[in-house]
């Protein structure tokens, strides 16, 4: 497994760390600056951020002036408002980076070899989550590197899909699904705790998944995203231990 190591060698600060925000959450209204544990959401993520010694600057993209407040009061900047076309809750995160590194070349902030990207709804990121990603990042030349957690009880060997008359297709094969649990090879779910990815994959792909893609393992325990209500009482839990 991956363990962070000192950067000050092989990072010159090469690094944004973004925050994306919108006002407009449809699941759970204003849920980025809702309280957890007497805090806005977006500070628990924003003060994880601004703490990290991987980022040259550590930035929150919103239209939303309240959100705007509680970011900056977790140590974020908020050099600019984002513009009303890439605020709605179809628009695509990439746009959003994209958008970002744009305005930073305008102001003559320019490269950028990755970025951070850190969401508001995951409050139990930590800043060692970020500058370890962004250590496996640069360390094995990644395009981009994900977070995610053992699959255990959760095992594809486990799973099938239902036809219309609820018959079942295993996901895997027999031969795969038959094995003893010991021998079944290792699979790990995709969190969204940070990901570091390559600006090159960003302006080349337009996409935050590049080729060469590596993940930072972390426990099942802090693989959460706050989408719906019980979300919130685990977290409000998790974090008051």
């Amino acid at each position: 497994m991956w363990h962070s190591r000192s950067l000050a060698a092989d990072v010159e600060k090469k690094v944004l760390g973004l925050l994306p925000a919108r006002g407009g959450s449809k699941g759970l209204p204003r849920k980025n600056v809702r309280p957890l544990n007497g805090r806005p959401l977006i500070d628990w993520a924003g003060k994880a951020l601004s703490a990290s010694s991987s980022v040259r600057r550590a930035i929150c993209s919103t239209d939303d002036p309240e959100i705007a407040r509680a970011a900056i009061d977790s140590g974020l900047e908020v050099p600019w408002m984002r513009p009303p076309e890439i605020s709605h809750d179809s628009s695509l995160v990439v746009d959003v980076i994209l958008h970002a590194l744009d305005a930073l070349a305008r102001e003559g902030d320019l490269d950028y070899e990755y970025v951070a990207l850190v969401q508001a709804t995951s409050p139990t990121v930590t800043t060692g989550d970020i500058d370890s990603a962004v250590a496996m990042a640069i360390a094995k030349q990644a395009d981009t590197v994900i977070t995610g957690f053992h699959a255990g009880q959760r095992h594809p060997a486990t799973m099938f899909s239902l036809s219309a008359n609820d018959e079942v297709t295993w996901l895997l094969a027999d031969e795969q699904r038959m094995s003893r649990r010991q021998d079944l090879p290792d699979y790990f779910i995709r969190t969204g705790l940070v990901y570091v990815i390559s600006t090159e994959t960003l302006v080349q792909r337009r996409s935050i998944y590049g080729e060469r893609i590596f993940c930072l393992v972390v426990s099942e325990e802090r693989a959460l995203t706050i989408d719906e209500e019980r979300d919130f009482q685990i977290a409000e839990f998790l974090l008051r231990r």
